[in-house]
């Protein structure tokens, strides 16, 4: 049975009890999310299939996403798609999912749009195949938008300094991990102290995007992750974490330095990232060894992080 309550902040709170389980409690900006979510916990305990696309999309993320670095991305999605599409999984209709593209071409780029859809094509197939509800993909009939092309920048070292230079302590460090670690953002800020293991120059990467890992380590990043350690033990880290910080406050943070610094929009945080593993291609690293850089498990990702001229193969040839 659930109860929803309002809150003197204007939040509202959702309490679930289900007979042989302990109460479950949680809340939201608003009675329609908390509703949603009440609904969902107990749609999934009865095993019924009457849900919304929060519903299903919140047990997706729970089944398939929990305790990975896309699980808040997907359920800030799950939120945005059901504010558009507030009925029965069984009413959505591909008309009503083309119509919600056209409309979110007109506000945000066709990569966000082409996600969001790509999210909600996941959600049916999980209904029909992980939760066995006899119901068609309305995603599927849709002609997604064109992905954008992936960017080939790679910052340089000038651009860099500046970069940290901009950049409070905290930041500085995050960022220069990303450059020196070829980390992704998430990567970085699940790192622990238990994560890390300096003597042997190797940083375990847990959950991350393809799992777990070890990542090399340079030098340079042996000295950051020690200042992050000292850092952390001066603020008293939650849980030995060396980061107490948001996803989205690193790169906001980015984008404000970058602008201070007079820095093309091209000087993004993942491309440090890109910049790590077009520099380890250049040394002459094999395929199978770019890839424990970078994390890929899939040699065509590799190829699109090694872009070579013929200057850099002259010194591998006779």
């Amino acid at each position: 049975m659930a109860n929803i309550r309002s809150l003197p902040s204007g939040n509202w709170n959702a309490q679930v009890r289900l007979k042989g389980q302990a109460p479950q409690s949680k809340t939201f900006p608003t009675q329609v999310l908390a509703q949603a979510w009440a609904d969902q916990l107990e749609a999934v305990t009865k095993t019924h299939q009457s849900h919304t696309l929060y519903t299903l999309g919140m047990t997706y993320c729970e089944t398939m996403l929990k305790g990975k670095g896309s699980y808040d991305h997907a359920l800030k999605i799950v939120e945005q798609l059901f504010t558009a599409f507030p009925q029965s999984i069984h009413d959505i209709t591909p008309q009503l999912v083309n119509d919600f593209k056209l409309k979110r071409l007109q506000t945000v780029k066709p990569a966000t749009c082409r996600i969001q859809l790509a999210f909600m094509s996941r959600f049916f197939r999980f209904a029909k195949r992980g939760l066995l509800i006899d119901i068609h993909n309305p995603v599927s009939d849709i002609a997604l938008p064109k992905p954008d092309k992936s960017s080939d920048k790679v910052v340089s070292a000038c651009e860099l300094r500046l970069l940290l230079n901009e950049l409070s302590p905290t930041m500085a460090l995050i960022v220069e991990l990303a450059y020196e670690t070829a980390m992704r953002r998430s990567e970085i800020l699940k790192l622990t102290t238990q994560c890390l293991h300096l003597g042997d120059r190797i940083a375990d990467v847990i959950d991350g995007k393809n799992g777990t890992r070890s990542v090399p380590l340079t030098v340079r990043a042996i000295e950051l992750l020690r200042e992050a350690q000292r850092l952390s033990m001066a603020e008293r880290a939650h849980r030995g974490r060396l980061f107490l910080v948001t996803p989205h406050s690193v790169s906001q943070a980015v984008r404000l330095a970058r602008n201070k610094a007079g820095l093309d929009s091209t000087v993004k945080l993942h491309q440090l990232r890109h910049t790590r593993i077009t520099n380890v291609a250049k040394k002459g690293f094999n395929n199978a060894q770019i890839m424990i850089v970078s994390g890929h498990r899939d040699t065509r990702s590799v190829a699109r992080y090694s872009h070579l001229s013929v200057k850099d193969v002259l010194h591998l040839i006779d």
